[in-house]
């Protein structure tokens, strides 16, 4: 294959729903299309190639891939987020768990650190005036985040991602509070849900803020996440997303549109076919991961329902495809979905998440190899 674009004409023709010389790829450009520790060792292994592999992401178990695996397998991405504030460190103590800077207390299970206390859970209105929020502006937010912006603007031609902070406006709000007693929040209890929602909001739009003001000028895509699906399902009605949900996604991402030139992506797992409109609706112009196994989420679907309004971001899967298929099924699958999907633009090649520990480096370089047709 002869490449005739660098990585920003590539994207943005992909954008704009041409087809460029070749598929678009990421690996590693954001927190939900990179991979975990386990899965990347081997790897390293595979090429021989030595790395520290520094965890980028706690509860995942994430990390950074080293920039020769990513020059090689074609990725058109680099990422950058905001540092941890000053005011807050990670301490993990004798029983393997963390307290978060809003108070959510997390274990570690296996390869993850899961829940296990949520510091809303017996909140009234009350608590919540005198709960003791993060603060959005603190300094180590945006210390060097400008430099190291800026020089990967003007040294490269990488598309600048700048990633999620934490989980969506409703994610949070089920951890803060805990899934079942949100969820009943919702229908039940409309007035703290609500309180709840503004307030993640309010602290939301002040971490975009100063996202923007630092390095507004340097990004071309700033990646949020909100999960509102399961494997056969919504979460939520379409009902109660629309009447809860979807107005304070309008407003966070007006916010970064009116003062930014960058594009939004939205992360949302499992099967959300029934609302992919809305979220056309509030200004996504890049959906991710494309959870392919899930209930009503097949490429053709989606290409032919919403291919023209979005762009589609990942769709290789990461649940049945990757860990259990031959290198040669794989990179026939990869060809096959990037054939329906990258038709007249509109898509971009990634994983359907982060790439897990049951996935061998031999599929991975399948995956890969496929999308660069090597």
């Amino acid at each position: 294959m002869i490449l005739t674009m660098n990585s920003r004409q590539r994207v943005n023709m992909t954008l704009n729903h041409k087809e460029p010389d070749r598929v678009p790829v990421d690996f590693g450009g954001t927190i939900v299309s990179t991979i975990t520790a386990v899965a990347y060792k081997s790897l390293l292994k595979y090429y021989g190639i030595k790395d520290k592999a520094e965890i980028i992401d706690i509860v995942q178990g994430l990390v950074e891939p080293h920039y020769k695996i990513q020059k090689l397998y074609g990725c058109d991405f680099r990422r950058i987020v905001l540092g941890p504030p000053d005011n807050w460190q990670l301490t993990i103590d004798e029983n393997n768990c963390f307290v978060d800077e809003y108070g959510i207390k997390r274990k570690k299970a296996s390869y993850y650190y899961d829940i296990v206390d949520s510091p809303l859970k017996d909140a009234s209105l009350e608590d919540l005036k005198n709960f003791t929020w993060p603060d959005p502006h603190d300094p180590g937010r945006v210390r060097g985040l400008k430099g190291e912006a800026k020089k990967l603007y003007e040294e490269t031609n990488y598309v600048i991602i700048a990633d999620m902070i934490s989980g969506g406006i409703f994610e949070q709000c089920l951890r803060i509070r805990g899934f079942e007693q949100f969820l009943t929040d919702m229908v039940m209890n409309k007035k703290f849900a609500n309180a709840l929602l503004d307030k993640i909001l309010e602290i939301y739009l002040g971490f975009y803020e100063e996202y923007i003001k630092t390095i507004g000028d340097y990004v071309h895509i700033f990646a949020l996440a909100d999960d509102l699906g399961m494997q056969n399902g919504l979460l939520i009605s379409p009902t109660l997303y629309r009447e809860l949900i979807k107005p304070r996604h309008k407003i966070l991402y007006d916010y970064i549109k009116k003062n930014s030139k960058a594009k939004i992506f939205h992360h949302s797992c499992g099967s959300i076919f029934p609302l992919i409109g809305d979220l056309i609706e509030v200004g996504v112009d890049i959906l991710n991961p494309i959870q392919t196994s899930a209930a009503n989420m097949n490429s053709e679907l989606l290409k032919s329902e919403f291919g023209a309004d979005i762009t589609f971001f990942g769709g290789i899967d990461v649940q049945k495809l990757l860990p259990n298929l031959t290198p040669k099924e794989i990179k026939e699958e990869t060809k096959r979905i990037i054939s329906i999907m990258g038709k007249n633009g509109g898509y971009i090649m990634a994983p359907s998440h982060n790439i897990q520990p049951d996935v061998s480096p031999e599929n991975i370089d399948a995956m890969y190899m496929a999308a660069v047709d090597k």
